[in-house]
């Protein structure tokens, strides 16, 4: 649903850098620009493809039964590619920020923040969230078939052979890749300080 995917998209940039919470305090600009990176291709290429799907196969339920195929604003669809990229972007370098000058408690408001207006949004809207079908069938009083609709096993199969494999791997990617060690300064009591 559009009016949480963005949402959605920065809390995968914040997730992103909670997974590196560790490295953030000493990584180079290097490896914070590299991770950056990963987080909007996140956004563009994993996330933004399955959702112009979505939008396209299921425009009703996607604009919250606002619009259909043929009366949604190109506009919108075209505006909203960049603005999940971006906003996972967004989410990682805002919570970067956070936990490397160490507001880990602000960081973790803020994307609970971000959690509970997903929450808000969907208890609203729970009669359009819940319901997959036309304007037609939504305006004659369809409701409650999101379970199972074509669009849920849409999401299962995104998640098994989308989301959850680009998952992984950037997991991996971030518990592997070391921090070099001059990213490090050495302490008069012989420990490591970040720069």
């Amino acid at each position: 649903m559009m009016q949480i995917d963005v949402q959605a998209t920065f809390l995968m940039g914040s997730t992103i850098a909670f997974i590196a919470r560790r490295r953030l305090p000493h990584a180079s600009p290097e490896w914070l620009a590299r991770t950056r990176t990963a987080a909007l291709i996140f956004g563009g290429v994993v996330f933004s493809p399955v959702w112009l799907y979505i939008t396209l196969r299921w425009t009703p339920w996607e604009t919250m039964y606002i619009w259909d195929l043929s009366t949604v604003p190109l506009l919108v669809i075209s505006a909203f590619i960049p603005a999940l990229s971006l906003s996972a972007l967004a989410g990682f370098w805002i919570t970067q920020r956070l936990i490397t000058s160490r507001r880990m408690p602000i960081a973790l408001l803020l994307n609970g923040a971000v959690v509970a207006s997903c929450v808000v949004i969907v208890a609203l809207a729970w009669d359009r969230f819940t319901f997959v079908g036309t304007l037609a069938e939504f305006q004659a009083g369809g409701r409650g078939n999101l379970l199972w609709s074509d669009l849920a096993r849409a999401f299962i199969v995104a998640n098994i052979l989308i989301f959850g494999p680009a998952a992984i791997l950037m997991v991996r990617w971030l518990k592997s890749v070391k921090v070099p060690d001059s990213a490090r300064e050495q302490t008069p009591d012989g420990g490591s300080m970040a720069r």
